[in-house]
């Protein structure tokens, strides 16, 4: 399992929300934080990304993955962010605390809602998460011994609130402070504990409601209180800095400065630190260092490989595109919430276009699904759970599937991006009309373009939910290199050995980037068809695309889609 979609399913795991309510996105941010759309929150988590073949960057920091210590704390920092900021989501009210805001400094605001926050998910993991505290212990652990010591701070008011943020969190204070400001830290910090502990009991008492799926947030008004009192303690000490101190792990409303790189860091520190941070908090837990290791090891192992993939794949594809225009080579960013909301939305065009293909297999005698034959064992279980009265679960192995290699290149430049949502749309619809038809996942492509080459599926892969994550993260930018975009996927699909192949091109037909880009599409595409390369333009509400694909339609819905492309479908392929 790849980075993304471990994150996803346990995000989903604790959330309890429906698929495509919550986002959860690996992107290039400093810190974890979290974000909200029309439907709901978004996870943002930083990328882990390979700086050499013996060391990886996470959150700005240099990780030696041949050290043990450092792949247990690059790992146990992503779980940990993964695991707050979807608890955040399972057990804030924070939405509820507009009308408090309203006329008090809004740093201060934010930095009690954090500190109150904090001990709400504290409370929610104690009660229904518990195996997840060694986790969280290890990543305060680590944390505390990043912090920058507390007279290091220069700002009164920020060395007062990570000082209280650190002290609630481990029950330690780094460095030195006065003894007014250390007692107004515990006392805080004693704030905070007593709403863990009405928390706990609240939630213990209502555990069967909430297990239903009611939102804890009923407990708002105990929060509310708690809050006054926070932020009127945070009111002693002026801030300079806009700074919200959170540890690594936690949600970041702000950016951080309070933390060292963690090089100073040794596994016997570490070890010392964990057991007396237990200690202080009453704590009876033993962190397994060996499955941990373990964990670590397999899960940073298995991404390193899925990297090395990509990059082979992205060397392979720069090799063929040397001399073309386009700026760069690369993958699109992961998004799967985005492509289950299209795929739900399109579920419908997405049957009426497999239903019709299947049709027009069966009248040409090439359809592979049977009454009666090989027992196709995946379709057999889909059917078993659906319910279904299909029959069609067999494969008739004396029939010969005509081999088909299919590539959907999708113009997604800058004058497209008033038709986002359709053009993901087309993509998306294709993509699964494609992949549930052939029996073989190697003979699908799919690729984007702008001024940059986007690989959304390579033929060597299968159609995973990484592969449906690139769709659902199709953006539009930068200017439309149709002469290169076609010319790079026929370069592609001339290495393939299939009997067909078939390059669907789905633009508005208005090339444009550098001199001469739509004389030079046109003569492309008509080299490439006379290659035997079969082209299929697809017009997003434009008929422009017509000027430039002879054999071509308009779509400007999926269901427009599933009508024409159906259509010059089974025209085209009674030609060949």
């Amino acid at each position: 399992m790849n980075l993304s979609d471990y994150a996803w399913y346990t995000s989903y795991e604790i959330t309890k929300k429906k698929l495509g309510e919550v986002k959860v996105l690996l992107r290039r941010v400093p810190y974890p934080y979290l974000g909200r759309d029309e439907y709901g929150y978004i996870i943002f988590l930083p990328k882990m990304s390979v700086l050499s073949e013996n060391a990886i960057e996470y959150q700005g920091e240099a990780f030696n993955i041949d050290n043990e210590y450092h792949r247990q704390i690059a790992w146990d920092l992503f779980k940990a962010s993964n695991y707050y900021l979807s608890l955040f989501i399972a057990a804030s009210s924070a939405k509820e605390y507009a009308d408090f805001a309203e006329g008090r400094n809004e740093d201060r605001v934010l930095n009690a809602i954090n500190l109150v926050e904090d001990a709400s998910i504290n409370a929610y993991i104690k009660v229904f998460h518990q195996q997840l505290l060694p986790d969280f212990l290890f990543a305060d652990t680590v944390s505390h011994l990043l912090l920058k010591s507390s007279d290091a701070i220069r700002d009164e008011g920020l060395r007062f609130s990570s000082s209280i943020l650190s002290y609630y969190k481990t029950g330690l204070i780094k460095g030195s402070i006065p003894e007014e400001m250390r007692a107004n830290v515990v006392h805080v910090a004693g704030i905070l504990k007593e709403l863990e502990d009405g928390m706990i009991e609240l939630y213990r008492e209502n555990k069967k409601r909430l297990d239903s799926g009611e939102s804890p947030t009923a407990n708002f008004a105990i929060k509310v209180k708690t809050l006054y009192r926070v932020y009127d303690e945070l009111q002693r000490y002026e801030s300079e800095t806009s700074e919200i101190p959170s540890f690594p792990y936690m949600n970041h409303l702000s950016r951080s400065s309070i933390f060292y790189k963690i090089n100073s860091l040794n596994l016997g520190e570490i070890k010392n630190t964990f057991d007396n941070i237990a200690r202080h908090l009453n704590l009876e837990i033993d962190f397994d260092t060996d499955y941990s290791t373990s964990e670590s090891t397999q899960f940073l192992s298995d991404w390193l490989l899925s990297e090395k993939s990509r990059d082979k794949i992205l060397t392979r594809y720069k090799a063929i595109g040397d001399g073309m225009h386009f700026k760069s080579f690369t993958f699109p960013e992961e998004d799967y919430a985005e492509y289950v909301r299209r795929r739900d939305e399109n579920s419908r065009s997405v049957r009426r276009i497999i239903n019709r293909l299947g049709v027009i297999y069966n009248l040409s005698g090439e359809d592979f699904r049977r009454d009666t034959g090989g027992l196709d064992l995946q379709e057999a279980i889909q059917v078993v759970a659906s319910r279904s009265d299909r029959t069609d679960v067999f494969i008739d192995e004396t029939l010969q599937y005509r081999s088909q290699a299919w590539a959907v290149l999708v113009d997604v430049s800058h004058s497209l991006r008033a038709f986002s949502g359709e053009v993901k749309d087309v993509a998306l619809c294709l993509t699964e009309a494609a992949r549930r038809l052939f029996r073989d996942n190697h003979s699908l492509g799919v690729f984007a373009f702008d001024d940059k080459f986007y690989i959304i599926k390579d033929f060597s892969e299968t159609c995973s939910n990484q592969v449906c994550a690139r769709i659902g993260g199709i953006e539009h930018g930068g200017m439309t290199y149709l002469s290169d975009g076609v010319k790079m996927v026929s370069e592609v699909l001339r290495r393939r050995t299939e009997e067909t192949r078939i390059m669907v091109v789905v633009s508005d037909g208005f090339p444009a980037g550098y001199t001469h880009v739509g004389e030079e599409s046109k003569n492309q595409i008509k080299s490439i068809s006379r290659s035997g390369i079969h082209v299929i333009g697809i017009g997003i509400s434009s008929r422009a695309v017509k000027d430039y694909f002879p054999v071509s339609c308009v779509v400007k819905t999926p269901y427009d889609l599933m009508k024409s492309f159906v259509n010059i479908y089974l025209q085209y392929t009674s030609m060949m």
